[in-house]
């Protein structure tokens, strides 16, 4: 099953939450009809009201029908409610943890190896780096990402985790974290939270009715015994409806559990890495256990069992049958003898390869879309290790990162930087500093480090406020534009910082746009990919065979300038809103006609992997042929 197939799958397992949340509904709105019946019942037989009290006459009265539609009413709010606060994105998810965004330019050993092991799994999968957070006050052993786009992603860890796994331990958590991210799992998550949110409102209701009468009870009226009584009644379906909710997510989230823990072994060739970690979670006083208050609520993100249940409620399958699952001997030696756990320098200095050794290119491209190899992460470990110290430490900070994508615009401008310098010395002031500690390293940096180098500062770039955002990409686009000319490297750039920056990204996505209205915006990336590297002549010979397949009114090749900088960015825009399937066909023409010359080279390699990041389709690094010099043989 490819990356496109996994969105696809999480798609349907949405319409299968939506079949389960109906089932739900109906069973609670049963129930608080059995509630107002046998209050009704009561209160006719306490006044001796003679009239047809069976169940069935109370079923079909108005009174059955306002009661359910209270309840249905009561439902929805709860979901709508939770769903709007849901809406913003996983920032919310991480709030409602009680979690703290992680300080990028951290001293903490702790922290800087979270940092660490996420900027390696990050280059290894070709996914943006995460936004990062602790949950300073969970001593247990616990992880979670959340999110509705795998670029704009949250990833949180309790301090148990960092106080607790060594660095082979946390990485395999890390993998397990990625491959929700890469799976779909991500947005499900966030809409089953928003959904089950309605079945416990009633719940809520009650208990707020119960509350309200016991403080002011004021009346000796035998029949004011009612509301109280109807609280009651409705906090235990409250509990129907918690009950029901775990119901629904073991049936969601196990077998993805077991996946999720199979892929981490495929990313880091590690079985004993995810084992560890989840025997300590069994092996320590509290576990996985989470202690905020909304540990119920967001129990399925997590990657251990959030909240003590029953196994058959349980969200997650037992820690022995996981262990066993990805190390079946892993629990007879753990009896035996403690682990040794091997310098994480170490192991990588006896097994990887040289840096920069090993990229593939050719017709494999299209299957490497959210897949992630051992080989991705042995090369990604070799990468991180050749971008310069200096240069990490800078990016992690907010004048850095800005500084790192200026150096980017002045090497793609040559003959320009004094004019930039000047204008940066007016509009950003307090870049200038780290920009120019940054610049020697910046013009001996390979090309395989730009994008890389890119992903780790973004993070900290989403942290600016919205305003301060967009004055940002503002900048960097006039820039660009400064010289009257746009090269491929500046578009890239310009591209992703507007993709990930631009305000309102991490919020919820619309309804999928039907394909044949997105005619206008394909036909526009496509002639602009088609005009790297090549004549006008063979330009239009390639655009033709790749459009051929599309079946849109227009498919007339547009010139050059028509399909300039801020066409092509707003036709990638346009796109996000596609549904994967088609996703998949624009991807793979795109790849047609970088690999029409049979080699793809590393701008061209840049390109793709950008394009494919702004349609949510994360392309990891090529590990298989060695590099030429201009590109892939």
């Amino acid at each position: 099953m490819d990356f496109f197939e996994h969105q696809d799958r999480a798609r349907r397992k949405s319409g299968q939450l939506v079949l389960f949340f109906l089932i739900g509904v109906g069973v609670t709105v049963l129930l608080v009809n059995l509630l107002g019946y046998a209050l009704y019942w009561g209160f006719i037989r306490y006044l001796g009201v003679q009239t047809d009290g069976s169940l069935g006459a109370w079923l079909t009265s108005d009174y059955s029908w306002q009661l359910s539609l209270a309840a249905l009413l009561v439902i929805a709010v709860g979901s709508l409610t939770a769903y709007l606060q849901l809406r913003q994105g996983g920032q919310v998810v991480a709030r409602w943890a009680g979690a703290q965004p992680v300080d990028y330019d951290t001293g903490d050993a702790g922290r800087r190896r979270f940092i660490n092991v996420v900027e390696e799994m990050s280059i290894a999968s070709g996914t943006p780096v995460p936004s990062l957070y602790v949950m300073p006050n969970e001593a247990s052993i616990n992880a979670f990402v959340a999110s509705y786009q795998p670029d704009q992603a949250i990833l949180v860890v309790s301090q148990g985790a960092l106080d607790h796994l060594d660095r082979d331990e946390l990485q395999g958590v890390i993998g397990h974290e990625y491959s929700h991210i890469l799976n779909g799992d991500m947005r499900l998550n966030i809409r089953l939270m928003a959904v089950l949110a309605g079945l416990i409102q009633i719940g809520q209701l009650g208990q707020w009715l119960v509350g309200w009468r016991t403080h002011s009870y004021r009346s000796s009226r035998r029949e004011d015994f009612a509301i109280p009584l109807l609280g009651l009644g409705l906090l235990a379906i409250g509990y129907v409806g918690v009950l029901t909710g775990r119901i629904i997510k073991a049936a969601v989230s196990r077998q993805r559990e077991y996946l999720a823990d199979a892929s981490s072994v495929q990313f880091t060739r590690n079985p004993d890495g995810i084992a560890g970690a989840l025997y300590k979670i069994r092996e320590h006083a509290t576990g996985a256990l989470l202690m905020h208050r909304h540990a119920e609520d967001m129990s399925h993100f997590c990657f251990g069992e959030a909240v003590s249940l029953s196994q058959r409620l349980a969200t997650h399958p037992p820690l022995d049958d996981r262990i066993k699952r990805v190390n079946p001997t892993f629990l007879a030696r753990a009896k035996h003898r403690s682990r040794q756990s091997e310098s994480a320098d170490d192991a990588i200095a006896r097994s990887q390869p040289d840096a920069f050794e090993s990229v593939m290119g050719g017709a494999a491209v299209m299957g490497l879309a959210g897949q992630v190899t051992p080989g991705h992460l042995d090369y990604a470990r070799q990468l991180y290790k050749h971008i310069p110290e200096q240069v990490r430490a800078a990016v992690h900070q907010s004048a850095g990162a800005r500084a790192f994508c200026y150096t980017q615009v002045m090497l793609a401008s040559p003959g320009h930087e004094q004019p930039i310098l000047d204008r940066l010395k007016r509009e950003d002031a307090d870049s200038l500093d780290s920009l120019k500690r940054l610049w020697p390293f910046a013009k001996k940096l390979d090309a395989q480090l730009r994008l890389p180098i890119l992903d780790m500062a973004i993070p900290v770039l989403k942290r600016y406020s919205e305003p301060d955002r967009l004055v940002f990409l503002d900048r960097i686009e006039r820039l660009i534009l400064a010289d009257n000319q746009t090269r491929l490297p500046e578009w890239i750039l310009a591209a992703q910082l507007r993709h990930h920056l631009q305000p309102g990204r991490e919020k919820a996505p619309g309804r999928s746009r039907a394909f044949k209205h997105a005619g206008p915006a394909v036909v526009t990336l496509l002639s602009a990919l088609v005009y790297q590297n090549r004549q006008p002549e063979q330009a239009e010979a390639v655009y033709e065979r790749v459009i051929a397949p599309f079946d849109f009114p227009d498919k007339t090749l547009k010139s050059p300038d028509q399909a300039g900088f801020r066409a092509v960015t707003d036709a990638l825009e346009d796109l996000q809103d596609i549904a994967f399937f088609w996703r998949k066909s624009v991807l793979q023409a795109c790849v047609d006609i970088i690999q029409a010359d049979g080699a793809v080279h590393q701008d061209e390699y840049e390109l793709i992997r950008t394009v494919s990041d702004c349609l949510g389709c994360p392309m990891p690094p090529l590990v298989e042929r060695e590099w030429t010099r201009d590109g892939v043989a």
